[in-house]
């Protein structure tokens, strides 16, 4: 019976694992936009971020252990999606797999947003 189980199990989870995409992203640029009227273009870092998208994960920046939102394929874009108590956050990957944006929005005091490119595995 055990057998039967890990067997049913093993073919509900197989499609889900064949279709999971894994995309390794470095931002080229970033902005920032605050509720004081501030502007900074291509915020001042001395390297840039590396992000980690896994499609049954979510993403998280290659320095963090842990993944945060879920995503969805919507039109050939891999839209990854996290809300948080204060705001929320958008991945999303161009349908050609190759450039990204990311969009944090924290509720009534600023956003931040990347951009750049990916390499999909």
């Amino acid at each position: 019976m055990k057998t039967i189980k890990f067997f049913l199990i093993s073919l509900c989870l197989t499609p889900t694992l064949l279709n999971a995409k894994t995309f390794y992203c470095k931002d080229s640029g970033s902005t920032e936009l605050d509720m004081f009227g501030a502007e900074k273009g291509n915020i001042a870092r001395t390297r840039a971020y590396h992000w980690i998208v896994d499609t049954n994960r979510g993403w998280k920046r290659s320095d963090v252990v842990a993944y945060s939102g879920t995503c969805v394929i919507d039109n050939g874009y891999t839209v990854c999606r996290a809300d948080t108590a204060y705001g929320e956050a958008i991945f999303s990957i161009h349908p050609d797999d190759s450039n990204f944006i990311l969009v944090y929005l924290d509720y009534g005091i600023d956003l931040l947003a990347f951009v750049g490119s990916c390499d999909k595995t």
